[in-house]
């Protein structure tokens, strides 16, 4: 290797690189861009000066030649659930594992939506990773405009013109319909989010029209607003109520946790007098203080699915992939 010496005060360039390795600058930004066409070796020792010589890459240098950010922003609608926390971790390993950051903007309401995806776009990110439940038309028009790819997570839009990949939340519901009615109940409710996300009412579609077909057509609905506190009143309301049911579907696992609770200070017992499921299958409900029965979303086969209309760019059609869920039987519907 050739020596190379900097003051304190000299930032190292990728020249110092080349020069102490003994390669070309091309073959040091080829390194630190997880490019192929350079061996390990010859990486793993570019990778080494870098670190004796305290090297960082301009990556915002970097992206003005290449004309590509390295960075995919992700907009996380709902930071109290802890589903989205685990998106987050998902995502942020499978994209730095090909040499890619996220960056994290947060927008419930519509409003705040647009919002943060226009300053999404000042950073000139590689693409969108969405889960809030709305985004106007404009918006996505903008996106397209600049040829970056846009993904809906967890999510569908009606009218939207970008990807989405999500869970078959229709066939969701009338899972956990079945398990609670094969299971022996006979009075049914269910605790909601919101009104506007897909999300919500394919759950609350699905659950309601399978017990139709089962014969059972009243299915009172409790707002929870997918939050602990939310599910624990929707619960205190519902069980306070004459003909309180015996079997609550709540539509994520946040507000089923605050079910249990509920039922469990009102002498409720779980599941003889009330069972109940959830959706999502957070790490919280296997804990032992709850043990919540479930669907589980299928996590890393959305990413994977994410990751893939992310490197496809605008190359193909919009595509939506609907992924099944699945059933995770605890202690909250039949004792075990």
């Amino acid at each position: 290797m050739a020596k190379t010496s900097t003051s304190r005060n000299q930032r190292v360039t990728s020249s110092d690189i080349a020069r102490f390795v003994g390669v070309s600058q091309a073959t040091v930004s080829r390194a630190f861009s997880h490019d192929s066409s350079i061996t390990d070796l010859t990486r793993a020792k570019i990778l080494d000066a870098a670190r004796q010589l305290n090297y960082v890459p301009n990556s915002f240098a970097r992206s003005l030649i290449t004309r590509q950010s390295n960075i995919v922003a992700m907009l996380l609608g709902d930071l109290n659930n802890p589903f989205y926390t685990v998106a987050l971790d998902e995502f942020s390993l499978r994209l730095q594992a090909v040499g890619k950051q996220v960056l994290v903007f947060n927008g419930a309401s519509p409003n705040e939506v647009d919002d943060a995806v226009r300053r999404m776009l000042e950073y000139q990110v590689d693409g969108l990773i969405l889960t809030a439940a709305t985004t106007s038309m404009q918006v996505t028009s903008l996106c397209l405009e600049r040829e970056i790819p846009v993904v809906m997570f967890n999510r569908y839009v009606p009218g939207f013109s970008g990807n989405s990949v999500c869970c078959d939340n229709f066939d969701g519901g009338r899972l956990a319909a079945d398990t609670l009615f094969d299971a022996g109940a006979t009075r049914f409710a269910v605790i909601s989010g919101d009104s506007v996300a897909t999300t919500n009412l394919d759950r609350v579609r699905g659950f309601a029209g399978r017990l139709a077909e089962r014969g059972v057509h009243e299915v009172p609905e409790c707002w929870g607003h997918y939050t602990y506190e939310g599910g624990y009143r929707a619960a205190v309301d519902l069980l306070g109520r004459k003909d309180a049911p015996d079997a609550l579907f709540c539509v994520n696992d946040i507000m089923a946790l605050g079910v249990i609770d509920a039922a469990r200070e009102l002498g409720r017992a779980i599941p003889g007098d009330l069972k109940i499921i959830g959706f999502d299958d957070i790490v919280e409900a296997s804990r032992p203080p709850y043990r919540l029965t479930t669907i589980r979303q299928p996590m890393r086969q959305m990413v994977d699915a994410a990751m893939t209309m992310l490197k496809e760019g605008l190359a193909n059609e919009p595509v939506s992939r609907i992924l099944k869920g699945r059933l995770i039987e605890r202690a909250t519907v039949k004792a075990g």
